[in-house]
């Protein structure tokens, strides 16, 4: 096999979710092998003791060690794991990292918001190259919601927000389904964090990346399994995004998790990610958004491939 076509591997482990993808590059560009999510919840808890609980981390080395299962036995030549806002933040991360590196050998490097940023846009201009215009770029995760600007293909400004649907749910949903004085405290939370957001004029396209975008489309269409050609470059709505948001809000965990298109490792902190996504979506002054389901993980595939073929 030529160093051109061995397949790389990419592990992205966030705050709620633990993403693998094997690919190698193609015709049309990055070729996917094998992508495999699993829900870990790394960040439970953490917004109140600042700390990954012992219980997350198990789960965390768990996942990763059965991923390197996958990734052996399809003989990657690279492999990179990084981890993004939970691992960034807490003060336990070195914990972590060394009990993952002893069960798989894969080192985690906690990536901070600029590489975080630079790999989610990388991965968007290879699904939709930029035109003239301005643009958001917008992935809401489990502890953090990166706000990317740019006019014209140039990046403009990062804003990394400590708004995230493990991180909300926590703090402010208590009860189930959610009662209205938690939807209204979670509701002021994140409109003050985005009052400070950066002061730019309306964009002409907003694009959602990551797990709460694209679950939000798999659940207007109520996709009883995940299909990429149906998600990826879907638009979805504010309407339909507050519609979904307000029948999620009626209903219990168990009968969210029984939603068509709704992975049921989401249903628990899917209304504080769907109220951040709505939130932002309104506070750009669009009325609906591109969805991408070509984030992270992809940029850094597709980095670590033409790494491997330099």
């Amino acid at each position: 096999m030529a160093p051109s076509d061995q397949p790389v591997a990419a592990i992205d482990l966030g705050t709620n979710t633990c993403l693998l993808l094997i690919a190698k590059p193609g015709e049309q560009g990055l070729e996917p092998l094998r992508q495999e999510l699993q829900v870990v919840r790394l960040g439970s808890g953490m917004d109140l003791t600042g700390r990954l609980s012992e219980e997350a981390q198990v789960r965390a080395v768990e996942v990763i060690s059965g991923y390197r299962e996958i990734i052996e036995s399809y003989h990657c030549g690279v492999v990179r794991c990084v981890g993004t806002s939970a691992v960034r933040e807490a003060v336990n991360s070195a914990d972590l990292q060394e009990r993952i590196f002893t069960a798989s050998g894969y080192a985690l490097s906690a990536i901070d918001e600029s590489e975080e940023a630079r790999l989610i846009l990388k991965a968007v201009h290879d699904a939709f190259p930029a035109s003239s215009g301005r643009r958001w770029v917008v992935d809401v995760g489990g502890g953090s919601t990166e706000i990317i600007a740019e006019e014209n293909g140039a990046l403009q400004e990062v804003e990394s927000l400590e708004l995230g649907s493990v991180r909300h749910s926590d703090r402010w949903l208590m009860t189930d389904p959610p009662a209205a004085g938690e939807l209204l405290a979670l509701q002021a939370d994140i409109l003050a964090h985005l009052a400070e957001l950066f002061d730019r004029p309306t964009p002409d396209q907003f694009i959602g990346v990551g797990g709460t975008a694209t679950t939000f489309v798999a659940m207007e269409q109520k996709l009883d399994a995940y299909d990429h050609r149906a998600v990826h470059g879907a638009t979805l709505t504010a309407r339909s995004l507050e519609k979904m948001l307000d029948h999620c809000l009626t209903l219990t965990l168990e009968k969210r998790r029984a939603l068509p298109g709704l992975h049921p490792g989401r249903a628990e902190v899917i209304i504080a990610g769907g109220a951040i996504l709505l939130a932002v979506l309104q506070r750009s002054g669009l009325a609906e958004m591109q969805v991408s389901d070509r984030g992270l993980i992809w940029g850094l595939a597709a980095e670590l491939a033409a790494q491997s073929s330099a």
